[in-house]
């Protein structure tokens, strides 16, 4: 949707009121003026509307605008970002099948914790979502694009000034998110490592950062054996993409590091057929990176931030790696392969082992590392692992303010023997047994800074079937995250 912000929008130029309605909130003390105030207070007392969370009626009458739609949240005392999310998408929804090429929502509850202008950065943000389909594919009438525009009334009147800012704010955050949710969406076979790449460039170029691209003979030179080992079965060259936004004022620096498998077949230890297509979206974590790098520079966030994407397809043929060979990474170090589908962490650790030539205050990686994250875990929280309590925390209360919400795991030494080779350094894969955190510990050993934090996104990064608060696809994790964690220590 196109978003705007306004704390008094002229009725006239809006097709369908939407207003978000507490449980027994017969007259909720909405932003607007009172003659649009009282139609809201008619209507609801008119046909008994109770609030009840999804309970959705809509009413036409005399007036503008023609259309009030209320919709139900729920309890008042259970108001959080999830419910919001949730009432968001519903609005989208009606929206899109009514044809409503004009809507105005309303909200009059604050998020707990937070102020009018916090609760109207999310409203805005996940309103501009709302709508969100990846269509470019789609022939004849359902690929005709439909568009939306929304404009946000504040739960608190703001300002003109600060309304602008909010709203620039909010557009960058749902570009860069929505960059990210086009990225995965892609097919493979038209989002190979090398048009990622090709991507990533088109991206620094508009948003003012610097980019290099290393194709396969750079990265022989750089001897990256993990990033090359995966690689050996596909006949699309790997990439390796750095990003760097290096503002003047900048006192801390921050490597961001993604997973950018474009194709994840499990290789020769391949996959089951059921679902793979879904391994298009295993190169999450390097979206991740390219919408987060963006947001950083549009936002002018006084921080170093340099993001690493190494990139590959992994794929069986006859020069594929496989089980029993042992790979030697950048680093020197030795990895004996017993899972040729545990090959995310061994494009990892050559990016990580990259990332001490920035010297980090801190680092942190994101991928689709393990199914066995989402076993923990589920689709409803990211997994997080770090060597530093203070970064965790930072990081799981950035995750909560984003609406993204990550549970931290161990990623102790005690683990340690679960990868535990006999003929070289460590083994690849831990087993089924404490899977996201054996593939933690792997990561850790390739990691050289006292900052670190592996963000797993398997059960986040994308949904198998739209919910209640996403449709199905690339939800763009992780991108809000990083940006409120940058800006906490900027």
């Amino acid at each position: 949707m196109q978003i705007t912000i306004s704390s008094d929008p002229k009725p006239s130029g809006i097709a369908n009121l939407f207003v978000l309605v507490a449980e027994g909130d017969r007259r909720p003390d909405l932003p607007l003026g009172k003659k649009l105030r009282e139609r809201v207070d008619d209507a609801i007392a008119s046909i008994g509307f109770e609030g009840r969370a999804e309970q959705v009626v809509s009413l036409a009458g005399e007036g503008e605008p023609k259309k009030i739609t209320l919709v139900g949240i729920g309890r008042r005392a259970a108001v959080s970002r999830r419910v919001l999310r949730t009432a968001i998408q519903v609005v989208g929804k009606i929206a899109r099948k009514n044809r409503d090429a004009s809507i105005a929502l309303v909200s009059p509850y604050l998020i707990p914790g937070t102020d009018a202008r916090e609760t109207t950065l999310f409203l805005a943000d996940r309103l501009a979502h709302a709508d969100y389909r990846f269509d470019p594919y789609k022939t004849g009438e359902e690929g005709r694009r439909f568009d939306i525009g929304a404009t946000l009334i504040p739960p608190k009147p703001i300002d003109g000034r600060e309304a602008k800012r909010l709203l620039d704010r909010a557009r960058i955050l749902a570009d860069s998110v929505r960059l990210v949710r086009d990225l995965g969406n892609a097919p493979g076979n038209e989002l190979t490592p090398a048009v990622l790449a090709q991507r990533a460039q088109a991206v620094a170029k508009e948003s003012g950062l610097s980019c290099t691209i290393w194709d396969k003979k750079q990265i022989e030179k750089m001897k990256m054996g993990g990033l090359l080992a995966v690689n050996r079965g596909s006949n699309e060259e790997p990439r390796f993409i750095t990003l760097e936004w290096s503002p003047r004022k900048a006192k801390k620096t921050v490597c961001l590091v993604g997973k950018g498998i474009t194709f994840d077949s499990g290789g020769i230890s391949i996959k089951p057929s059921d679902k793979m297509e879904e391994m298009k979206f295993d190169m999450s974590g390097a979206g991740t990176v390219i919408g987060a790098m963006r947001a950083a520079a549009l936002l002018e966030i006084p921080v170093r931030v340099v993001g690493l994407i190494p990139s590959t397809e992994n794929l069986p043929s006859g020069s594929a790696y496989k089980p029993g060979d042992i790979i030697t990474t950048m680093s020197g170090k030795t990895v004996e392969i017993v899972n040729t589908d545990a090959e995310g962490r061994m494009i990892l650790c050559d990016a990580l082992h990259v990332a001490k030539r920035y010297e980090p205050d801190h680092l942190i990686d994101f991928a689709t590392l393990t199914g066995a994250c989402v076993v923990a875990l589920g689709n409803e929280a990211s997994g997080l692992f770090s060597n530093d309590d203070e970064l965790a925390r930072m990081l799981i209360e950035a995750a909560e303010k984003a609406g993204e919400p990550a549970w931290r795991l161990p990623e102790w030494d005690d683990y340690k023997e679960l990868i535990r080779s006999e003929w070289a350094d460590m083994k690849n894969s831990g087993g089924r047994w404490g899977g996201a955190i054996s593939a933690a510990v792997f990561l850790k050993q390739f990691v050289e800074c006292p900052s670190w934090a592996h963000v797993d996104i398997a059960g986040t990064a994308y949904t198998e079937n739209e919910n209640a608060r996403d449709p199905r696809g690339a939800t763009g994790v992780g991108v809000r995250m990083a940006i409120r964690f940058l800006e906490a220590i900027a």
